[in-house]
């Protein structure tokens, strides 16, 4: 009863984010904080979402699940996924009442990464499962599996005619240096921590606990909540729903491909695209 409630409350509220989107005539959203960089035609946000999840169910048919979790297990797989969720909730509101400044990155590696390893030692627990569904996976599943996924969403969403011609043009003001320096610690900071905390430590006990959707879904969630003080200007409920459908697909999108290969090398190659694959032009200009 408990998941399908967590899976229905956040199907409803993507549901309702694109809904108002789309009939206030939103085509276009902004996915960056970036002045600098330009709004994204909604449907060019979405299709390679859907196109890749569909790529990650069927490549291949069949791969092995979490192994079901035993009730001597679960109290202290419990304790960890309260403890987790709890870090994430903090932080998703102190970033939305603080103005961390340059002080951000450290921070987020500080609390999410430093507060799981401390809650983690202080409540112990037994394996999620995650290893043994991984070790059950054919090598080159595992390896491979991501790939079809991976291309298709960051053609369509970068370099198709779906994405059209997006002008970049603003970042050509800062020097090289200083566009790879932000990169690296973007990657470091977003890229790496963000998928260690919210999909391999905080997803992977959600699933052990509520199942492979609801957990997916209350990730993406808060991995959302984290986002909201990020994104530009404009009416509070078009700000809310753009970066639920944008931080929230892409949660979801991730959250998938984590769940289905297990593949922390994937999660991080995903995230690093999407903070940089736009930017290649412009450093090779």
């Amino acid at each position: 009863m408990r998941s399908r409630m967590v899976f229905g409350v956040g199907l409803l509220i993507f549901g309702t984010a694109l809904a108002a989107l789309l009939v206030s005539g939103r085509t276009e959203i902004r996915t960056s904080a970036d002045a600098e960089s330009p709004p994204t035609a909604l449907v060019t946000v979405l299709l390679p979402i859907v196109v890749a999840m569909v790529l990650i169910r069927l490549v291949p048919p069949r791969l092995p699940a979490l192994p079901p979790l035993t009730q001597p297990d679960r109290p202290a797989l419990v304790r960890q996924g309260w403890a987790l969720t709890v870090i994430a909730v903090v932080f998703a509101l102190l970033v939305l009442v603080v103005d961390l400044g340059d002080w951000y990155g450290l921070v987020k590696v500080a609390l999410l990464l430093g507060g799981s390893w401390l809650a983690l030692r202080i409540w112990r627990a037994p394996s999620t499962g995650a290893a043994a569904q991984r070790a059950a996976m054919p090598r080159w599943a595992y390896w491979l599996g991501p790939v079809p996924a991976i291309l298709a969403w960051g053609y369509l969403l970068y370099y198709s005619p779906l994405a059209g011609d997006r002008d970049m043009s603003g970042y050509e003001q800062y020097d090289t240096g200083i566009l790879v320096a932000a990169m690296v610690i973007t990657f470091l900071t977003a890229s790496v921590a963000e998928e260690i905390f919210y999909r391999v430590l905080l997803q992977t006990r959600l699933e052990a606990l509520l199942g492979r959707w609801p957990a997916i879904m209350a990730t993406a969630l808060l991995f959302t909540a984290m986002h909201l003080s990020r994104i530009g200007d404009g009416p509070h409920w078009e700000v809310l729903a753009t970066i639920t459908v944008w931080n929230g697909g892409f949660g979801l999108f991730v959250g998938y491909l984590w769940a289905r290969y297990r593949n922390v090398w994937a999660l991080i190659v995903v995230h690093g695209a999407v903070n940089s694959l736009a930017l290649i032009p412009v450093l090779l200009h």
